[in-house]
């Protein structure tokens, strides 16, 4: 988490609400420090106490938590882009029902791209009856290989034709709002950190469908995002066949396509818990156990007690986390300060309505 602990809670807030005392161990701070930070968010009208009333208690007194304020009305903009989707949905901070949404035409460039983004956003605030000011971030999930965050490093995209190019700037010099790429494959990897039911402790991720792949690595509970925040790229690998070609889509030669990424990558972290997700698996689940036969009759002692998974991610799950991740960068963009006045001055720019 970034060391600006007003952002911390905003973050921990619009994913769940919480108490003080929750607040303290998620961000290992003392119940004075929380006590400070909470007040201050509390007198700028940014965050609501409320009584938890699922909370039991035989000392008398209802346990108190923390929500995000209705007050906070500002908006973000999530871009979904695949083969399959192209589209925009504005979402209010803190809410992850969607205002509105709108289907975009699939365009060839990242100018065109750009231009059809800031088209939506203008639909979008005109269907809602809201300011466009409101809008301080825009999220792009796509597939291609990118260094994450506002910059944008676009090396290639499976559905744009430009490559090596700052994609998020290209398209904050188009809209005049801040805008962050991100993976798609990315979501999947943060559903599965924040599923409490999957071990992700140290792990490999391959997920798979869409006519892409791509591939995740969690070591010590954190996802590994490589250099300047770029997606962990795979698609690359020395496969006679084409690795990406080949975990795309089920075809000839996925299973050794697979066999061959697992037996490459997972002795390099020492990692034995390996995940599959996406479609590409999902009706050929008896692949996985031809693979773990495979893996046994290796040399290398590492791979013979391979923990392989198949775990359903839908696309739901992705675009859930890709909200939330959306509202982390409309609080990065906000900044909120432990000042009097930079609170105030966040609340009275909210003007909901034209």
């Amino acid at each position: 988490m970034p060391s600006n602990n007003l952002q911390n809670i905003l973050k921990i807030l619009h994913r769940q609400p919480s108490s003080q005392v929750a607040l303290c161990k998620s961000l290992n701070l003392s119940k004075a420090q929380i006590h400070k930070l909470t007040n201050n968010l509390l007198e700028a009208k940014l965050i609501d106490k409320h009584e938890d009333t699922d909370y039991k208690t035989n000392l008398g007194r209802p346990r108190q938590i923390l929500k995000i304020s209705d007050n906070m009305q500002y908006c973000t903009v999530l871009i979904i882009h695949t083969q399959s989707d192209f589209s925009a949905h504005v979402y209010v901070f803190g809410h992850k029902r969607e205002l509105a949404a709108v289907t975009l035409p699939h365009v060839e460039s990242a100018k065109e791209f750009a231009k059809t983004i800031d088209v939506a956003v203008d639909t979008l605030t005109k269907n809602c009856f809201i300011s466009r000011a409101l809008i301080k971030s825009i999220v792009i999930a796509t597939h291609a290989t990118v260094e994450q965050g506002e910059k944008g490093v676009m090396y290639r995209n499976n559905n744009l034709t430009d490559e090596n190019i700052l994609l998020g700037q290209i398209v904050y010099k188009q809209t005049k709002i801040r805008t962050f790429i991100y993976n798609f494959a990315y979501g999947t990897l943060l559903k599965l950190k924040n599923s409490s039911e999957i071990d992700t402790e140290n792990a490999l991720v391959i997920n798979n469908g869409e006519g892409s792949v791509a591939l995740g690595i969690f070591l010590n509970g954190e996802i590994q995002l490589g250099k300047n925040c770029s997606f962990p790229e795979c698609s690359h690998l020395p496969y006679p066949h084409g690795f990406e070609k080949s975990l795309g889509n089920y075809g000839e030669y996925t299973e050794d396509a697979l066999y061959f990424a697992i037996s490459v990558m997972a002795p390099i972290y020492n990692l034995s818990n390996v995940i599959i997700t996406g479609n590409c698996f999902k009706e050929h689940l008896d692949t996985l156990e031809s693979i773990k036969e495979r893996l046994k009759a290796q040399s290398d002692p590492r791979l013979h007690n391979i923990e392989l998974t198949y775990r359903k991610i839908s696309l739901k799950d992705c675009i859930d986390e890709m909200v939330y991740l959306s509202f982390d960068t409309l609080v990065d963009v906000l900044n909120p300060q432990m000042t009097k006045q930079n609170l105030q001055t966040i609340v009275s720019k909210i003007k909901y309505t034209n």
